[in-house]
């Protein structure tokens, strides 16, 4: 599952708003449980508005329309299983608790096996992927063993000509864009849609109004923001 979550179609808190692709799991997309899982969860980096309708814009520019179901995002981890949701969301409020926002770039755009990449430069993640990698080990699936984090612009398209023109493209006309995540989002699948399950708004964040997680079209989902810091 490379691309999370979307449907420009509707809003993150609409219960099967989210349209996902339907195909089978494949065994490195899978997590390590001793059981078939019935929920899978997504969790990504949470940016501020106008980062995130830049990069959605050229995603929309340049991913095949008919199969373009998703806005820009930045997966840390792609398929958490649902049988250990407790422990992972104990494990994200703690991350969350001990970050502050920070800044995120984007970088150089790059070929993917059917698409364009854009390299995101955003270090922080890193260590927040390493901490929760570290608790998570044991049922992690093959792909979230590993982050890069990147924008899929472009994917699916079968010309490889087709690819390399965007490639060109997006290296002469996009001035890049940067921005501020400001939380963490986890995402719920099941069968075929993604819905939000919560945002986790880094400490300052919730000391601002303005900045709630994002849908699919870059328009702001208003949520009540914790009083707390758990």
């Amino acid at each position: 599952m490379g691309d999370l979550p979307g449907n420009p179609n509707g809003s993150p808190s609409d219960a099967g708003a989210h349209a996902a692709d339907t195909r089978t799991r494949r065994a490195d997309h899978t997590p390590q449980t001793a059981q078939a899982e019935t929920e899978i969860y997504i969790l990504t980096l949470n940016t501020d508005e106008t980062h995130h309708k830049a990069v959605t814009a050229l995603r929309n520019q340049y991913f095949p329309p008919n199969l373009n179901k998703l806005s820009a995002h930045v997966a840390l981890f792609r398929a958490l299983p649902g049988s250990e949701l407790p422990a992972i969301e104990a494990a994200v409020q703690d991350v969350v608790r001990q970050k502050h926002p920070f800044p995120i770039s984007t970088g150089k755009p790059f070929l993917l096996s059917r698409g364009v990449g854009l390299e995101v430069l955003v270090p922080p993640a890193q260590e927040i992927f390493r901490t929760l990698k570290a608790q998570w080990g044991s049922f992690l699936s093959k792909q979230d063993q590993s982050f890069r984090a990147h924008y899929t612009i472009q994917n699916k398209v079968e010309d490889k000509d087709i690819a390399r023109k965007t490639l060109e493209e997006v290296q002469k006309s996009f001035a890049g864009s940067t921005g501020m995540v400001n939380g963490l989002s986890l995402y719920l699948y099941s069968k075929g849609y993604w819905k939000l399950r919560q945002f986790y708004p880094f400490p300052e964040t919730q000391k601002q109004e303005k900045l709630p997680p994002m849908d699919n079209k870059g328009e702001a989902d208003w949520p009540a923001l914790p009083t707390s810091k758990r």
